[in-house]
């Protein structure tokens, strides 16, 4: 059985449904890369919210971690992931960008690896389209994707750019994602 790994790509209206998403999990068995839009100063805090809230650890890029550990990671600056070994390798780069962090710039270095886990990806609440190509990609490889819909998006930017590309396997309510979390 292939270790889960859930990308999630959210921006406006992001930080505080992500951690109501997170604390939903009793006994983490899945890898979670968050990439949320945010001033990088900014991430520190909202890494250490999370983490003061939930029951498991929670890291910020840099980062490694092999294939089968369960660990949450909110990427930084512009992340992209590459493996080593029989490791992972998520590393920042720092560059002028629309968007930080880069929610395409992620997901397409993911889709180089998507066949090797069960690969979910969950575009949720923002503005603009930011991670549409990327869940393109991660599609081509085998990922399965989920939007936040139009009713519980706060602002229904990216959930309905992701949508109109016709590569949403299921349209997901707040309450079918908390679920969602609760068996992660």
């Amino acid at each position: 059985m292939k270790h889960k790994v859930v990308l999630l790509g959210a921006s406006t209206g992001g930080p505080s449904q992500i951690k109501e998403l997170l604390k939903e999990i009793k006994n983490l068995s899945s890898t979670i890369i968050i990439n949320q839009h945010m001033k990088e100063e900014v991430i520190p805090f909202f890494t250490k919210d999370i983490h003061s809230s939930c029951s498991f650890s929670v890291q910020t890029t840099p980062h490694t971690f092999s294939i089968d550990t369960p660990s949450v990671i909110i990427c930084s600056h512009s992340s992209v992931i590459e493996k080593i070994s029989d490791k992972f390798h998520i590393k920042t780069e720092i560059e002028n960008q629309h968007y930080t962090p880069d929610i395409n710039k992620f997901f397409n270095s993911f889709s180089e690896y998507a066949h090797l886990f069960d690969t979910d990806v969950i575009v949720m609440t923002g503005i603009g389209c930011d991670g549409v190509l990327g869940a393109e990609a991660l599609k081509k490889s085998g990922a399965k994707i989920y939007a936040q819909d139009e009713k519980s998006s706060p602002v229904y930017g990216m959930p309905k750019a992701v949508c109109e590309k016709g590569i949403v396997d299921k349209v997901l309510s707040f309450e079918e994602l908390k679920e969602y979390f609760r068996n992660l």
